[in-house]
């Protein structure tokens, strides 16, 4: 029985033990990511621990209470590794949404629980034999939803990172699915455990390699990236943006950096309401932003400048924006500096208005 316990939670358990060595050691990630990877590998051990003892009791000859606490506990947290994963891969946006993201949890816990006192999820017979009740599968569509949730949530985010960074939401998709059929359908012990520190352990790895590429104040890709992308991707731009913010200096000197902090911000969080798939936005200095736009048309470029204007004429701040499209045989770098020369262009022509009045 030992033997067994060990092989089926050994990778689960060193894998998680390795995971929070890297969370308590290492600072990279906010206060709010560090505290839900260590309830992510909380509830894995907890999954672990539970489904270790259920499968020692279910070895009796006669049922113990603690086989049905063991069950209802293991059931609730199966799902609940998947929310995780997703509260981790939306960031601060699914916090306004928390309520209705849990209560499919909320419930599945409820039901899982019921079996202190019901049948309707699962029961035991006098002779410790699994008895599963009208609605003892719950805790399978509760799982299924949320890696439908994450199938969504992963789509919503392809307007801001490409496709192939997202790939990894998509197979711990396919890792869930398949443990989930394997436990629920060929009764396969653990698989469900291993799949969420496998997940938490590639998110990790993921979110790691997202802290090199972003910028920390805005999340926009960062410079480096601006560079590597012109480089890789030359052949598929089709503009080049190049937007500064006025008056920074102004904002600093006279609110102070908090404020001007809240420009650069306010700027991004304009521009990201509407920029298109395939453009990305890149923070090059303080208060400088490019953006490239990959195989756009010129029509959907002119229409997404017109939005962004628009949206930032809503906010006490302005920016001065260039434009320089494709024309067939224009380097990447050109582009750039003529898309940078477009933009001091018209921020002279701001300013000179500013002037007139």
């Amino acid at each position: 029985m030992f033997k067994d316990l060990v092989e089926i939670n050994y990778a689960t358990v060193v894998s998680m033990f390795c995971l929070l060595i890297f969370i308590i050691t290492n600072n990279y990630f906010n206060k709010r990511v560090r505290v839900l990877y260590l309830i992510a590998c909380a509830m894995v051990l907890c999954l672990a621990m539970a489904d270790s003892i259920e499968y020692w009791t279910a070895t009796f000859d006669t049922l113990s209470s603690l086989r049905i606490w063991m069950s209802a506990i293991s059931y609730s947290i199966r799902p609940a590794i998947l929310y995780v994963v997703i509260l981790l891969l939306m960031g601060k946006q699914s916090d306004k949404k928390f309520f209705w993201f849990a209560l499919p949890l909320i419930i599945n816990t409820m039901i899982a629980f019921s079996a202190l006192f019901t049948d309707i999820a699962y029961s035991y017979t006098a002779d410790n034999q699994f008895v599963r009740g009208p609605i003892g599968y719950f805790a399978f569509v509760t799982t299924g939803f949320y890696e439908i949730m994450l199938i969504v949530c992963t789509v919503k985010m392809n307007k801001f990172v490409r496709i192939s960074e997202t790939i990894i939401s998509v197979a711990v998709v396919i890792i869930f699915v398949l443990a989930t059929i394997m436990e629920s359908v060929w009764k396969y012990e653990g698989v469900i455990n291993t799949s969420g520190a496998i997940a938490m352990t590639f998110y990790y790895l993921y979110l790691n390699t997202q802290q090199f590429k972003r910028d920390p104040m805005t999340n926009v890709l960062n410079r480096r990236c601006f560079y590597l992308d012109m480089e890789k991707h030359a052949a598929n731009i089709s503009a080049v943006l190049s937007i500064d913010l006025n008056d920074l200096k102004k904002w600093n000197d006279k609110y102070g950096h908090v404020k001007g902090d809240e420009a650069i911000s306010t700027i991004v969080d304009c521009i990201e309401e509407v920029i298109p798939k395939n453009c990305f936005l890149y923070r090059v200095g303080g208060d400088e932003f490019v953006i490239l736009c990959f195989n756009q048309k010129k029509a959907n470029i002119e229409q997404f400048v017109k939005q962004m204007k628009e949206n930032i004429l809503k906010t006490p701040f302005s920016c001065a924006i260039g434009v320089m499209y494709q024309d067939g045989d224009m380097d990447c770098n050109e582009m750039y500096l003529q898309a940078d020369k477009a933009m001091y262009e018209d921020k002279a022509r701001m300013k000179e208005s500013r002037e007139i009045k």
